[in-house]
């Protein structure tokens, strides 16, 4: 394990900082994996953006596999092993089988790390909800994908329910798909913790829960539909670095559609997009 201490500057605010698990993925019967993860998609979304970008993750990747990015620095606490999945497709859905995990992620900061953005991006039970009290933070989102999952005997991903009231304290932003939304229990004293639930809906776009009401927003036609992995990632991304800029939620729910949308037209981090290519689409569907 390395000693954050000697790799981080305490004395500076970062601008993000990522929690979670870089992964290698194999899709269906491939030999060669694809590196993901949501902290991974999130990272190069954010770089691409150009906000400075720090992912704490475990994972044993050689660090020349791993992208580089002026504005994205990848810390590993962990080397002995790398969570892997394995993907498989059957009619369109998506069916996930764990290979491999990591231990937990462990920080042994001198005292609080601070930094802008917060966001918590686990992948399979990786961190504890805890461990953003090692940061001073102004705004923290959490993707709560690697809460709610669990694998059975034969390694098979399922979905298990989780209380909302255990997850959000100090969190404003709860990031989540349609699927993992019908497994978070709902609590109305939980609500009043939150600013906001976003749920994405695939190319239904997304909806957005406050404190009193829900509203929908249209996605962002796709030139072509591949792989939808690394959408909600990047959705989430683009949804906290907005809002953060612009204090302006429904701006930063649209502009998180249409980068969304770029993601699914590829497989893996190779449909990331670029900024340029996101103002670009954003603009095409306002004249329209």
């Amino acid at each position: 394990m390395i000693d954050f201490n000697e790799k981080i500057d305490f004395d500076k605010s970062y601008d993000l900082v990522i929690i979670g698990n870089i992964t290698k993925d194999y899709i269906n019967d491939s030999e060669q994996y694809i590196l993901g993860g949501s902290s991974l998609y999130a990272g190069i979304a954010s770089a691409n953006i150009g906000v400075n970008t720090m992912i704490i993750s475990n994972h044993s990747i050689n660090h020349k596999e791993l992208p580089e990015f002026e504005k994205l620095q990848i810390l590993s606490s962990d080397h002995e092993f790398t969570t892997e999945f394995l993907w498989t497709y059957e009619n369109d859905k998506r069916f996930g089988y764990l290979n491999n995990k990591t231990k937990t992620i462990e920080l042994n900061f001198k005292r609080k790390l601070k930094t802008k953005m917060l966001m918590l991006a686990p992948v399979f039970d990786e961190i504890e909800i805890n461990i953003k009290d090692n940061f001073e933070y102004e705004i923290c989102l959490l993707s709560p994908q690697g809460l709610l999952r669990s694998s059975n005997g034969n390694s098979k991903i399922f979905l298990d329910k989780n209380n909302l009231q255990h997850l959000i304290c100090g969190v404003h932003i709860i990031s989540c798909s349609e699927e993992e939304e019908n497994y978070l229990y709902r609590n109305p004293s939980a609500e009043n913790c939150f600013d906001y639930i976003s749920v994405t809906l695939g190319n239904k776009g997304s909806k957005l829960y406050n404190k009193y009401n829900c509203t929908h927003f249209p996605g962002y036609i796709p030139d072509k539909i591949i792989d939808p992995t690394g959408a909600g990632d990047v959705f989430s991304l683009y949804l906290l670095v907005f809002y953060y800029k612009t204090n302006n939620i429904e701006f930063a729910v649209k502009i998180a559609n249409c980068a969304a949308s770029f993601v699914v037209e590829g497989l893996g981090i190779s449909t990331i997009p670029s900024f340029r290519s996101v103002k670009k689409r954003l603009m095409e569907n306002i004249n329209e």
